[in-house]
């Protein structure tokens, strides 16, 4: 698949890159992450890993991270978590 279509799992990576206190073992999720998106194609089972990374680090980052961050952020995390959902339930 495209990476490029991928672009919503990307910046709601950034964003949590950006605003979330996470250890070092969540920042490697992240770099991980980034490191697959780098290319320009991935399996499907690549995106389905980092979508859950996301989701990951999305709880990890703490019950209230979403709510608590500035509108255009918030959009930016819950799209890339509908991005996320989409890909590991897509049959």
């Amino acid at each position: 698949m495209p990476t490029a279509e991928l672009s919503r799992l990307a910046v709601a990576l950034d964003v949590v890159d950006a605003r979330a206190e996470l250890n070092h073992r969540y920042r490697r999720l992240i770099t991980d992450s980034r490191t697959a998106l780098e290319a320009s194609r991935i399996r499907i089972t690549q995106a389905r890993g980092i979508a859950k990374k996301l989701m990951v680090l999305v709880k990890a980052a703490g019950p209230g991270f979403v709510d608590g961050l500035p509108e255009a952020e918030r959009t930016a995390v819950r799209d890339g978590l509908a991005q996320a959902d989409e890909l590991i339930h897509r049959g």
